[in-house]
C-alpha cells in the first residue's frame, strides 16, 4: 500500500507542474430560475423593473457587498420586487431567505420575532441582548442567509437586532427597502439600487392589464394618457385607478379624471398626493357601502398585519357594518368574503398569507386612516408601545387599537379614561412565554366610555370586573387569557351583547347567569384549561346561539360546533352523550 501511495505521489505532483492551476473555479451564472420573472403580473416585463432586478441580483453576488439598500417612493413596488428576489434565491444563492417587515415603529423585539418565526426558532433570552444572541448564533452558522428587512424609516442597529453583518463574516447579506435614502446612508449600506417611477410605455401596459382593450380605443387615447400622466407611474395608484374604471362608460371616465384632479388638490403629510387621489377615487367608485365599510375597518389592524377574515365578520356583525339579509353569523361570513373579494378586485386589499387572510398595503393603510378621519373617525392604531398614549390622543378618539410591548416594566393604564366618542376598544398585552404577567385595569378605567360596542381585551386582570355592566352598548366582548374572577356581572350586558369569548380564560365555573344573554349569537370557550363545570340547561337557554366554540348540548339555530383543548371537564362527557339527533341543524 505504501508502495502505491508513492506511486500515486509522483502522479499527483507531474499533474501539477504540467497543469495550469491559476483559476480553480468560475463565477457561478445566473440558474434559469433567477431570471427576471417577464410571465410575472407584477412585472409585466418591464425595462425599468428588470434594470433593478438585475442591479440586485449581481449586487448578492459581489463577495464585498453585505448590505443592499432598494430606496424609491411609497407605492412605487419595492416590495413586491424583493419579495420576487427572495423566492428566487432561496436554494440557490442562498440556503435561507428570511423577511422582516420594520415599519415606522421599528420595535426591535417584533423584528426578532418575525425572523425567528421564519427561522422555526424558538427564543429562550429574557431580554432583546439575549434575543439577539441567540439570532446572531443561528445566522452565522457556515450557511448563507439572506435577510431582507421591508419597509424601514429610520437607522436600525442590526448588531441589536442579532443579525452578523461584520468584517470577515461572509455568510449572511442583508437588502434593505425605504422611502427614505439618508436611512440607507445611515445605515451604510454597500450598494444602492433606486428604484423609479414606470416609463410612460410601462404605465400604460399596467393599466391596460386593469382595465383591458378598452384601452386602445380611439375614444378613450386621450383620456389614457391623461389618466397614466397624473397617476405619476407609481403602480399601486395605476392599478387602484385601473380597477375603478374597468368595464365604465366614456361619460364615467371624464367624470372619474374630474374626481381625481380634485382629489389631488389634497395635500396630507407623508402621502404623494397621487396616490393619494387614485386611491381615494377607487374608495369612491366601491358601489357597494359594505365594501367601504370593510375597507375602513381593515385599518384598525397593524401596519403590515395578516387580517384574520374571521375577526374581520365579528366586528362588522358588532359595528352593524352590513347591509340586510346579514341576520345569521354564516350570512355575515359568506358576505364578508364577498366584500373582500370586491376590495381585492379594486386593489384596495392583498390576499394574506392563506385564504383565511387578507393584507392591506401600507400606503393604502394610510390613505384608509385619512379617509376615516374626515369621515369624523379618528383611529388610533399603536402596536410594541411600551407606555400608554397621550390623554388627548386618546380623548378624541373613535377606535383605539393599542398593543403593548412587554420587556422589563409593564405599562401602567390611565385609572380612568374619557372617550366620549370611543366605539371600539383593543389593549391587548403582547404574548412572552417566559411570562405570566398582565396589566391591571382598574374598576372605573370604562366610566366614560358609554358608546362603547367592542372590548377586546388580552392578558388583563379585572378582578372581579365590574365595570364591564356599565357598558351597555356593548355587542362584542373578548377577554381572552384574562384573570377575572366571578364574570356572572356580564348578565347585565343582555340588551345587547352578542358576541362573547372568554378565550383562555381563568374561569372554572361557566355561570349560570350568562343565562340571561338573549341575544347571544357566539361564545367562545377555546382553551379554558381552568373550566370544570357547565351547569345544566344554561347553554340550552340560550336559544339564538349560532356558533359555539369548544363545548355543545343541542341548540335549534346552532349551525356550526368546533371543539378542542377543554382536558378537564367534569360535568359533561364528549363520548356517548352526544348524539347525532342533537345536530339536527
Amino acid at each position: 500500500m505504501s508502495k502505491e501511495a508513492e506511486n500515486k505521489m509522483k502522479e499527483v505532483k507531474n499533474l501539477t507542474q504540467s497543469g495550469n492551476f491559476s483559476i480553480v473555479a468560475h463565477p457561478k451564472p445566473f440558474a434559469q430560475e433567477l431570471q427576471f420573472p417577464s410571465s410575472s403580473a407584477n412585472y409585466a416585463n418591464f425595462e425599468s423593473r428588470e434594470l433593478v432586478f438585475n442591479n440586485i441580483m449581481v449586487a448578492l453576488q459581489d463577495s464585498n457587498v453585505k448590505m443592499i439598500g432598494v430606496y424609491g417612493t411609497g407605492g412605487v413596488g419595492k416590495t413586491t420586487m424583493v419579495e420576487e428576489i427572495g423566492k428566487q434565491v432561496k436554494n440557490g444563492l442562498f440556503d435561507e431567505v428570511v423577511v422582516a417587515v420594520v415599519s415606522q415603529d421599528a420595535n426591535v423585539s417584533n423584528i426578532q420575532g418575525q425572523l425567528a418565526d421564519r427561522l422555526s426558532l424558538k427564543l429562550k433570552g429574557e431580554t432583546e441582548v439575549g434575543k439577539a444572541n441567540e439570532l446572531w448564533n443561528r445566522l452565522n452558522n457556515g450557511k448563507k442567509n439572506l435577510i431582507i428587512l421591508d419597509d424601514m424609516w429610520q437607522e436600525l442597529k442590526l448588531k441589536t437586532v442579532g443579525i452578523p453583518i461584520t468584517d470577515g463574516n461572509n455568510c449572511c447579506k442583508v437588502v434593505i427597502t425605504s422611502r427614505i435614502r439618508c436611512v440607507l446612508d445611515k445605515m451604510h449600506v454597500d450598494r444602492y439600487v433606486p428604484m423609479q417611477v414606470l416609463l410612460e410605455k410601462e404605465a400604460r401596459a399596467l393599466f391596460k392589464t386593469m382595465v383591458g382593450n378598452s384601452v386602445d380605443s380611439p375614444e378613450f387615447h386621450d383620456i389614457v394618457d391623461v389618466v397614466c400622466k397624473e397617476c405619476g407611474g407609481l403602480p399601486v395608484a395605476i392599478l387602484a385607478v385601473g380597477a375603478a374604471l374597468k368595464d365604465k362608460k366614456k361619460y364615467v371616465w371624464e367624470d372619474v379624471l374630474d374626481q381625481f384632479k380634485d382629489s389631488m388638490l389634497k395635500n396630507i403629510v407623508g402621502i404623494d398626493p397621487k396616490v393619494y387621489a387614485s386611491l381615494k377615487l377607487s374608495y369612491d367608485q366601491l358601489e357597494s357601502s359594505d365594501a367601504k365599510s370593510c375597507f375602513l375597518l381593515c385599518c384598525f389592524f397593524p401596519e403590515d398585519a395578516n387580517i384574520s377574515i374571521e375577526v374581520l365578520t365579528r366586528h362588522c356583525i358588532a359595528r352593524s357594518l352590513l347591509g340586510q339579509n346579514t341576520n345569521t353569523q354564516r350570512r355575515a361570513s359568506c358576505r364578508v368574503l364577498t366584500v373582500v373579494d370586491i376590495l381585492k378586485d379594486a386593489c384596495l386589499l392583498l390576499a394574506g398569507k392563506d385564504e383565511n387572510f387578507v393584507k392591506m398595503h401600507d400606503v393604502i393603510r394610510d390613505v384608509a386612516l385619512s379617509i376615516a378621519k374626515d369621515d369624523g373617525k379618528e383611529i388610533l392604531v399603536k402596536h410594541g408601545d411600551k407606555k400608554w398614549p397621550e390623554k388627548d390622543t386618546c380623548e378624541s378618539s373613535s377606535a383605539m387599537s393599542l398593543m403593548f410591548d412587554y420587556t422589563l416594566e409593564l405599562p401602567k393604564l390611565p385609572d380612568d379614561l374619557v372617550c366620549p366618542q370611543l366605539h371600539t376598544l383593543t389593549i391587548v398585552l403582547e404574548w412572552d412565554w417566559r411570562s405570566d404577567a398582565l396589566l391591571n385595569v382598574s374598576d372605573r378605567f370604562f366610566s366614560g366610555m358609554e358608546k362603547l360596542t367592542i372590548l377586546e381585551l388580552n392578558r388583563i386582570c379585572m378582578l372581579p370586573p365590574l365595570s364591564l355592566a356599565n357598558l351597555v352598548n356593548l355587542r362584542m366582548l373578548r377577554l381572552d387569557y384574562c384573570e377575572l374572577g366571578d364574570v356572572a356581572i356580564l348578565k347585565d350586558l343582555n340588551n345587547n351583547l352578542e358576541i362573547l369569548s372568554l378565550q383562555g380564560s381563568n374561569i372554572n365555573v361557566f355561570p349560570s347567569e350568562i343565562e340571561q344573554l338573549t341575544r347571544h349569537r357566539l361564545l367562545d370557550l377555546g382553551n379554558c384549561e381552568k373550566l370544570t363545570e357547565i351547569p345544566q340547561g344554561v347553554l340550552s337557554n340560550l336559544s339564538r346561539l349560532e356558533e359555539l366554540y369548544i363545548f355543545d348540548v343541542t341548540f335549534p339555530a346552532l349551525e356550526r360546533l368546533d371543539i378542542d383543548g377543554l382536558t378537564i371537564i367534569k360535568r359533561y362527557g364528549i363520548g356517548n352523550y352526544f348524539h347525532q339527533s342533537l345536530f339536527n341543524n
